[in-house]
């Protein structure tokens, strides 16, 4: 079901009108919705404004200052302050209680008409606003910084208007997605909206049940009070009561049934299903129920760099070279414990890194000679010293003879430890253009009296770099753990970290705690992947501590609309999906949704000779910016010899190794795409595993998962439903493959 707003009211039936499209909607709602959504966009990213004094408080401005305002100027184009707003929103959406409060104070309706709450006539409220108050109330309140005490005063409104404004706030998340702002998608949604009302005149006995999609043009309607009384008359001569107060959806309540009772007689009157892609309940947002990480040191501590040190012999750098890039016959590194007995050549020398493992320099056709260190994150939180030395004495009496010792310099080093933007290459080489290229710690021309000139006579410079590649990426790998099935207590929500249709309390579901490690150690463990198995839904949420910072979970029909249900050109920010061939991923942060990630089933059910077209190996990422804005971000799959790597500009998975990288730029939203990582090597491995097969003694731990099935949480067919009962294809049980993939070729 989607809508908590059934219709209450009784009505008499005008004989003037035989189906639905003569109900009457005098208004462009259209464009209105559009308006409606912006604001209400705008106050959902206020959640100072949902605080309980904050609500009452804006209450008490609407009533007191804003209701005497708008009867005084209601031929004027004003708008209130965004608090107000929505007060008057919540109040106007209780259509006869708004009348019968508008009409005892005021004598009559005070009109409103939704539109855009454009700079000009934001200023130009204000100005009035402030003129009539004379300052002793402000336009404008900012709730974040002051808590705002109300003087005592008498309400004489009945309606109890800060209840209202907290279910209501609820409510934008459900239709926040970019379709339901698509022109197409809307045309559907009135005449949807016109049947419904026309259902209602036909069943005036009947608690009727709108989807989302109903609901938000039946919404958008009553915020034009004196039109919808006006139509509502002329459809059934009686206003239509807008009852949200009504929000017990567990089985056999009034709004479970009255749902099942709309949907049979919405079939049996137009011969199609109510419910409808991309129009169902979404459960409630994650917004400010996830926690928000502010130090990211517990990810960068993990990393392990490499440091490269050279002694360039020509004019031209050779930056980053690689032993595979020199020469076969002759390693540029050589570790000591690796070396043979003897003595080692005269022109050999040793560095040490403070208390490093030595490393032995050995003369290479590159044109320098290099040695190579493992550094951690916190070598750079110390004096980090460099010393040259050369073996001396004989065996057994062996020594080392420092040459020379360098401190890198700490500003160098700041880059590295206090992460702000990308750090570029000494060469300015980008990643993509040279994976070896460095970032210079160090760098010296070597004086001819150098002492170094004695063992290297044709050295030129010192240098002492790090890949830029190292310290722009984080690097971590997803171990898996068994799975259990566990029975899901009261504090669900905090073990799935989202929402459903209902509660899930006794629920048996599968269930394992993941990790996120560092790619070179066992510990410490960076984070838990607690991956529930619900049904057909996978649930991925990232925690720590038992907060919860991300999370990624299935999408189906019920969530995203159908291609053919939206304009045939739209922007990014309408996401379809079509559920034969394609799946979606929703990610959530602290600030709500974070993206959608979207791919083809033909990604893994086409042989890959076949997949000719570049998009065959590419799939999108949608991204929700702060502004509103949505970004595509395109993910590439490369399938090359033996290894199977995804990955967008920010962030890659090596399939082979479970390992999950993200550019250290987006470190504010790395949990985030580990998450997401997690979610894809466990979902795509469960793809590759039932289209190419698994072996025997496998397959009692293989997933199944994303097919659009009737016993779906997210269908809201809640007859259909067995919430301890097998579901998958073929009624198969969920399981999950814990065997580390490896890539079948041109299957």
């Amino acid at each position: 079901m989607a809508s908590i707003s059934p219709i209450t009211i009784h009505s008499s039936n005008s004989p003037s009108i035989t189906n639905s499209s003569q109900i009457v909607v005098s208004e462009d709602l259209k464009q209105a919705v559009i308006d409606h959504l912006s604001y209400l966009k705008e106050y959902h990213d206020h959640p100072e404004y949902l605080q309980k004094q904050s609500r009452e408080y804006a209450v008490y401005r609407y009533e007191t200052f804003w209701l005497p305002f708008l009867a005084e100027n209601r031929d004027l184009d004003i708008v209130p302050p965004l608090d107000i707003l929505f007060v008057w929103h919540s109040h106007m959406l209780a259509p006869i209680a708004y009348a019968s409060d508008c009409e005892r104070l005021f004598g009559h309706i005070l009109p409103n008409r939704v539109r855009s709450r454009s700079p000009q006539v934001i200023k130009l409220s204000e100005q009035l606003w402030t003129k009539k108050y004379n300052r002793t109330m402000p336009y404008h309140i900012d709730y974040s910084a002051i808590i705002q005490v109300i003087p005592p005063y008498s309400s004489k409104i009945k309606y109890t208007l800060a209840h209202a404004v907290e279910r209501q706030a609820e409510f934008y998340y459900n239709v926040s997605l970019g379709h339901y702002k698509d022109p197409y998608f809307l045309d559907e949604a009135i005449n949807r909206y016109k049947k419904f009302i026309y259902l209602k005149r036909l069943n005036p006995q009947l608690f009727v049940v709108p989807m989302y999609d109903i609901d938000i043009i039946w919404h958008t309607h009553q915020l034009f009070p004196e039109i919808y009384r006006r139509d509502m008359m002329a459809n059934l001569q009686h206003v239509l009561h807008h009852d949200d107060t009504t929000s017990d959806r567990s089985p056999n309540s009034k709004l479970s049934t009255s749902d099942h009772d709309t949907r049979h007689k919405w079939f049996e009157l137009y011969g199609d299903r109510l419910p409808k892609n991309g129009c169902m309940f979404r459960g409630k947002t994650s917004k400010d129920f996830y926690q928000y990480i502010t130090d990211f040191k517990f990810l960068l501590e993990c990393q392990r760099y490499s440091i490269y040190v050279q002694f360039i012999e020509n004019d031209t750098s050779t930056m980053g070279i690689t032993k595979k890039d020199v020469d076969n016959k002759i390693n540029t590194v050589v570790p000591l414990h690796d070396h043979q007995l003897g003595e080692p050549l005269r022109e050999q020398m040793f560095a040490q890194f403070n208390t490093s493992d030595q490393e032995i320099f050995a003369r290479g056709s590159s044109g320098h000679m290099e040695a190579h260190f493992d550094a951690d994150f916190s070598d750079f939180l110390m004096k980090l010293t460099l010393k040259i030395q050369r073996k001396a004495g004989y065996w057994p009496m062996n020594y080392y003879n420092t040459l020379e010792e360098y401190d890198m310099p700490s500003e160098k080093l700041l880059a590295l430890i206090q992460f702000t933007q990308p750090v570029q290459s000494t060469n300015k080489l980008t990643d993509e253009e040279d994976p070896n290229a460095l970032y210079y710690v160090y760098e010296k021309d070597i004086e001819q009296d150098s002492v170094l000139r004695e063992i290297v006579p044709d050295a030129k410079r010192l240098v002492v770099g790090i890949p830029t590649i190292d310290v722009n990426t984080i690097n971590v790998r997803y171990e898996v753990s068994e799975y259990q099935e566990v029975v899901l207590d009261q504090n669900y929500l905090t073990q799935l970290g989202t929402t459903f249709l209902f509660n899930l309390e006794h629920v048996t579901v599968k269930q394992a705690m993941h990790t996120i490690q560092p790619i070179h150690q066992d510990e410490p463990i960076l984070l838990n992947i607690r991956h529930s198995i619900l049904h057909d839904i996978d649930i991925f949420t990232a925690t720590f501590n038992n907060a919860i910072f991300a999370s990624c979970h299935t999408l189906n029909w019920s969530q995203l609309p159908l291609p053919n249900q939206v304009s045939t050109k739209h922007d990014v920010s309408v996401i379809t999906l079509n559920p034969e061939n394609e799946e979606a991923l929703i990610i959530k942060d602290h600030t709500g949704d974070w993206g959608i990630v979207k791919f083809s089933k033909d990604l893994f059910t086409t042989s890959l000779e076949g997949m000719t077209s570049e998009t065959s190996y590419q799939f999108s990422l949608y991204r929700f910016m702060p502004n509103g804005r949505v970004e595509e971000e395109i993910v590439y799959v490369d399938w090359e010899d033996d290894k199977w790597v995804i990955g967008s500009n920010n962030f890659g998975i090596s399939m082979n190794a479970w390992t999950i990288s993200v550019k250290r730029m987006e470190i504010k939203n790395s949990i985030q795409y580990i998450c997401l990582g997690s979610a894809l090597i466990s979902r795509f491995d469960t793809l590759f595993t039932e289209i190419f097969g698994v072996k025997e003694e496998e397959k009692n731990l293989v997933t199944t998962n994303g097919h659009q099935s009737d016993k779906d949480l997210l269908t809201n067919e809640i007859e259909k439903i067995d919430l301890n009962g097998s579901t998958g294809i073929n009624d198969t049980k969920n399981t999950l493959n814990n065997i580390k993939p490896q890539m079948a070729m041109n299957v």
